[in-house]
């Protein structure tokens, strides 16, 4: 028997979200599989919403379902050459619209949704289908929801609109009501690992590295290449040497630790991703000291059984608690080094203490 063809996903170069096709996207194979039958059908609905946490791929799978529904089969291809898959991955496909939120407001502008619903209204003039793909469709706010919704709900007969967002939740109830759902989940870490060493080079095929993120992405590979961009493979071990070195030395060491991390790529929400990963496995390593491959820096066990050892466990419980209330400032703080020195102390008081402050 021959060898058995190796998966595009499963290896190359990384690729832009509107490059991909479904041969290409990590994972998500029950939603590909819906969507493939759903076309071969003729039922894929008129109006679709992709959900679920930042970085799973939600973009990728809109964009996937831009080019199958308009070269079907042959779009699912990652060696698919036809003008429809090559123009949207260019960005140059006129039956594919797109909106998003912009301006000062982050919001999705009214005038935005005008221009597209006049797109929307003509036939197509390259494809099959006119799409209209809507980001971060949250961001809608009353007008401009109500200026899209007679389209949503009776969409011309050659139209079919994608929503996209990670807060569904969030979307006008008389939008989301038309619309069929499609939930995005994470990847399996270990899937998620191997996929990262025959992608990054940052990482040297050193597959432990890649286990850290994808533990710490929590299967996210969008987010799992946004961490790496921001530098956190570089800070990881700088923030354990300041851990090291703080429950040895005091505050003065940790303190200058927060203008590190506040200065690099990562910026907070990087900072914090550390801090939780290393405090978490402080605290699996005084639980489930036998469970090492628990652990998401695994390569330093035996640093971890030390420091957690001189540590309390409702101290350790309290520091996680307080970095993870951090979390929602990390995308609206104008001034992260001025929440990471408060943090710090709190986590470096709840780490030493032997029960929870209040």
């Amino acid at each position: 028997m021959g060898k058995e063809r190796k998966s595009p996903a499963a290896s190359g170069p990384i690729i832009e979200p509107r490059e991909h096709v479904f041969e290409t996207i990590l994972g998500h194979e029950n939603v590909k599989r819906l969507l493939r039958t759903m076309i071969a059908g003729n039922r894929l609905p008129k109006a679709v919403l992709f959900h679920g946490r930042p970085g799973v791929g939600k973009k990728s799978l809109a964009f996937a379902l831009a080019k199958l529904v308009n070269c079907f089969p042959d779009g699912e291809r990652a060696d698919c050459a036809l003008p429809p898959c090559r123009k949207i991955a260019r960005g140059v496909f006129l039956d594919l619209i797109e909106i998003a939120p912009s301006g000062p407001g982050g919001q999705i502008r009214v005038e935005s949704a005008h221009e597209a619903e006049a797109r929307l209204a003509t036939s197509p003039s390259e494809g099959r289908r006119k799409i209209l793909l809507i980001f971060d469709a949250h961001r809608m706010n009353v007008a401009t929801a109500n200026t899209l919704l007679k389209t949503i709900e009776e969409p011309p007969r050659h139209a079919l609109i994608l929503l996209v967002t990670d807060r569904p939740g969030m979307i006008v109830p008389t939008i989301r009501s038309r619309c069929s759902p499609i939930r995005c989940g994470v990847i399996e870490s270990e899937l998620l690992a191997d996929w990262l060493v025959g992608r990054v080079a940052e990482l040297d095929g050193d597959r432990q590295r890649a286990r850290f993120i994808a533990m710490l992405a929590e299967g996210r590979p969008g987010h799992a290449l946004a961490l790496i961009a921001a530098g956190l493979l570089k800070n990881r071990m700088q923030t354990l040497e300041s851990l090291v070195a703080f429950h040895r030395e005091g505050y003065r060491v940790f303190m200058r630790t927060a203008w590190q991390l506040a200065e690099g790529q990562g910026g907070l929400a990087g900072a914090l991703s550390l801090l939780f990963a290393w405090y978490r496995d402080l605290l699996v390593s005084q639980v489930a000291p036998e469970a090492a491959g628990l652990l998401l820096n695994k390569d330093h066990a035996e640093t971890l059984r030390r420091l957690g050892a001189s540590m309390s466990l409702p101290g350790l419980v309290h520091a996680l608690e307080q970095i993870a209330r951090r979390f929602d400032l990390a995308d609206r703080i104008a001034m992260p080094q001025l929440v990471l020195e408060s943090l710090l102390v709190d986590v470096g008081i709840a780490a030493k203490s032997q029960s929870p402050r209040t």
